[in-house]
């Protein structure tokens, strides 16, 4: 079966545009509105139209990942622990997929910066014990920036986390234990 015919369209655009985002944050860490409020716009469409997501998510569950996404999101921004970026890409990505593509696209991406960031602060806090011991035998290390405020790109791991998302929705591999679609 050619992977083209065997993927359909809606998946493709939304793995596109999460890739856009992720790779947006990566380079200038920042996600612009267009990308994020461009698809709270389009998914609003999709849903008006067809009463389901891109995803075919039922309504209620796009609206109410749509709302569990700014819960989990806004109270970071408050506290400068996320940009305003972030919540709103994470609140297209409920109101496009629904539910599980919404929590699983978090989660995913929780694991990832969290996992990123607690390698980053141990290699920071016992990188100078080893460059010194490699320093002895003549191997010259570069010096670890110090991991301070937002480091890391949290809206990468939202898209990273999307795109494993359209994997296993498309494949209709569940991976919560419950069904979440209303």
């Amino acid at each position: 079966m050619d992977i083209l015919t065997a993927v359909p369209v809606q998946y493709g655009v939304v793995g596109g545009w999460a890739v856009a985002c992720g790779g947006y944050d990566l380079a200038v860490r920042r996600i612009p509105n267009v990308l994020t409020l461009g698809a709270h716009g389009g998914a609003l469409a999709i849903l008006a139209v067809t009463g389901q997501g891109w995803l075919g998510a039922s309504l209620s569950s796009c609206f109410a990942a749509w709302a569990l996404a700014l819960v989990l999101t806004v109270p970071a921004y408050v506290l400068k622990r996320l940009g305003a970026g972030d919540a709103k890409l994470l609140a297209a990505m409920g109101l496009a997929g629904g539910m599980e593509a919404m929590l699983v696209a978090y989660v995913i991406a929780g694991l990832l910066v969290g996992g990123t960031a607690i390698v980053w602060m141990t290699a920071y806090r016992w990188g100078p014990l080893l460059a010194h011991q490699l320093a002895r035998i003549g191997i010259d290390t570069p010096a670890m920036p110090e991991p301070k405020g937002r480091m890391l790109p949290f809206g990468l791991g939202l898209s990273i986390g999307l795109v494993v998302a359209l994997v296993l929705i498309g494949t209709r591999t569940s991976v919560l234990p419950i069904h979440l679609d209303w």
